[in-house]
């Protein structure tokens, strides 16, 4: 099987394609390097497709529609011309719920993919995801947890205006884990998509938990890491000791 990674050189797409290596699963990537162009030739050569590739800070919000919307269109126009059923999985954002023009175009995105659906009876599996946390995410961009663990490590200042604020967290391990039961066909009986568990932290007791983590490294004392939110919390802060 070979399965067609875009967005791979992201947070999401480095995890993903270090499992499938570990599967034995041949993995096409499609990343900044690539352009619209270079499509077709991949989606041949590919069994499933896991389309990561979005805009997530653009300088211009045109480049969210671009980006999250357009490409997604060229990836289902090109399945479609080729005739052959390729499964899609969509990741989405829960943030296709807001009026934001990121929220907009993560929707614009899964409509797309449902019309193709409809139109052509090719598999698509969208999933909304939470927060996404893990090693190998990059700080002081989207994830609250590396940007924390970046800063706490490194003695820098950390800004918590909200202490109660509540987050809604997935680990990448779970996700990667979730698409590769798509790809096996191993989903059971499940009819709602999502990642499992989810985790819920206020920001604050978020902070207080990486603080210490370095207090007792500095200490030297082992952590306790019994509790699963904790124990994946303990494992993201380790990947950016230096």
């Amino acid at each position: 099987m070979s399965v067609l990674v875009t967005g791979a050189g992201g947070f999401f797409g480095k995890n993903i394609i270090a499992h499938l290596n570990e599967l034995v699963i041949n993995s096409i990537t499609y990343t900044r390097k690539n352009c619209i162009q270079d499509l077709p030739d991949l989606i041949k050569k590919s069994d499933f497709i896991i389309h990561l590739a979005g805009e997530n800070r653009p300088v211009d919000e045109k480049d969210f529609d671009i980006v999250n919307a357009q490409l997604t269109a060229s990836i289902c126009e090109v399945v479609r011309s080729i005739g052959n059923k390729i499964p899609i999985i969509l990741v989405s954002s829960v943030q296709a719920n807001l009026a934001n023009a990121y929220g907009k175009s993560k929707l614009k995105a899964e409509i797309i993919v449902q019309k193709f659906k409809a139109d052509t009876g090719n598999s698509v599996y969208i999933y909304r995801l939470p927060g996404v946390f893990g090693k190998w995410c990059k700080p002081n961009y989207n994830s609250v947890v590396a940007t924390f663990c970046h800063k706490i490590i490194h003695n820098l200042p950390i800004k918590v205006n909200d202490p109660s604020f509540e987050l809604n967290l997935v680990y990448i391990d779970d996700v990667v884990e979730e698409f590769i039961n798509v790809i096996r066909g191993d989903l059971g009986n499940k009819k709602v998509l999502s990642v499992q568990p989810e985790y819920t932290i206020t920001l604050g007791k978020l902070a207080d938990q990486i603080k210490l983590f370095k207090e007792n490294g500095d200490a030297l004392v082992l952590e306790y890491v019994s509790d699963e939110l904790v124990r994946k919390l303990y494992s993201t802060y380790v990947s950016y000791l230096p």
